[in-house]
């Protein structure tokens, strides 16, 4: 795994250790002058269900949407830009917004389930 992009997409994926995903790419940075890959609910609702389903820690969760947040070079799925960011946004910060928990795990997969967003 050697290009940004395959990095992106593993940290989408959530399919390698975060610190391992991180750390390689923090050597290309964060800024960049166009997306290379797109946040899509799915990406969302795999980390979430994998919670649900105790694979993955709160702790977990919060770092990869960190690890998201604020990334140039990921852009957010068409027609829900502002739904997947707030999103993520909730997920990298519990403690400004809502802590990770089964219900709340729960509340946000319908939230991208409204509207078929899923």
């Amino acid at each position: 795994m050697n290009t940004r992009t395959e990095l992106l997409n593993s940290l989408l994926s959530f399919d390698q250790p975060l610190r391992q995903i991180t750390s390689t790419l923090a050597t290309f940075g964060w800024d960049s002058d166009l997306p290379l890959i797109t946040l899509n609910r799915q990406h969302i609702a795999t980390v979430l269900t994998r919670y649900l389903d105790s694979e993955l820690s709160k702790v977990d969760v919060e770092d990869w949407a960190n690890a998201i947040e604020g990334r140039e070079d990921i852009s957010y799925e068409n027609g829900v830009t502002d739904e997947l960011s707030n999103i993520v946004y909730q997920l990298a910060n519990p403690r400004l917004t809502l802590p990770m928990s089964a219900t709340s795990a729960r509340e946000l997969l319908k939230q991208l389930n409204k509207g078929a967003i899923v």
